[in-house]
């Protein structure tokens, strides 16, 4: 190809390597999911990930570099001759593995919010009835040449206890709809907390009721303390 042709599938190389491989990782995703649940035995109902997008992370550069580079020897295996297209290929590959076995994700049930990161797949939950707090928490790269205003940012959320220790759940990039993922999430925990919240009033104003009910009965007398009306008339002056 000549002309515009040549640039132009140099520049479309590299966003159609990452469409695909983001259509590719986000179906592999949800059949996962559907197998094994971030829960566990319990649904997830609402899940975020980290995503492509997400600035400073290690893991997400090297599956950036890798797409850059199928994207790039895809376009030259398809403008150079004798330049091979098996290339692109296995970079496109290797860019679909890592972000899978990298995966870190976040969920939350009806009783539980659980979260695995990165490639040690290091898994952990906690109830909801333990929370005391639900934060959704934006943070912006600090050493930069670039304006604050414009420069890329990640948000995640922390949890605070009810013993007061706080946790700080994966980042996601604030990027398309990463940001929302998270409100939606933190959201749905709130409504869960409210829901235990209300049991408990419910349980507590249970539990003083039937304590008020129970002053109010009659206290049962032993047989043995009974005072017999008749005994006493016979045992009088007669």
């Amino acid at each position: 190809m000549d002309g515009v042709g040549s640039p132009l599938l140099w520049l479309l190389s590299v966003p159609v390597a990452v469409l695909l491989q983001r259509g590719a990782v986000h179906g592999l995703r949800a059949a996962w999911l559907a197998h094994e649940p971030v829960s566990g035995d319990h649904t997830d109902s609402v899940v975020y990930h980290r995503s492509l997008w997400t600035p400073g992370e290690p893991q997400v550069l090297v599956a950036a570099g890798l797409l850059l580079a199928s994207g790039l020897a895809a376009a030259a295996g398809l403008q150079l001759e004798g330049w091979p297209l098996w290339p692109a290929g296995l970079l496109w590959l290797a860019a679909v593995v890592w972000d899978l076995w990298t995966w870190e994700r976040v969920a939350a049930s009806v009783k539980f919010v659980s979260w695995r990161r990165g490639w040690r797949h290091s898994a952990r939950r906690v109830a909801v009835s333990d929370l005391s707090e639900v934060n959704v928490v934006e943070r912006r790269p600090r050493a930069s040449r670039i304006p604050v205003w414009a420069r890329p940012s990640t948000c995640y959320l922390a949890l605070v206890m009810r013993d007061g220790k706080a946790v700080k759940l994966p980042r996601t990039g604030a990027l398309f709809g990463g940001e929302a993922e998270i409100e939606r999430l933190a959201n749905f925990v709130r409504m869960q907390m409210d829901v235990v919240a209300d049991n408990r009033r419910r349980a507590a104003a249970d539990k003083r009721s039937a304590a008020r009910r129970a002053m109010l009965e009659p206290v049962p007398v032993h047989p043995s303390n009974r005072i017999d009306p008749l005994a006493l008339n016979r045992g009088g002056p007669g």
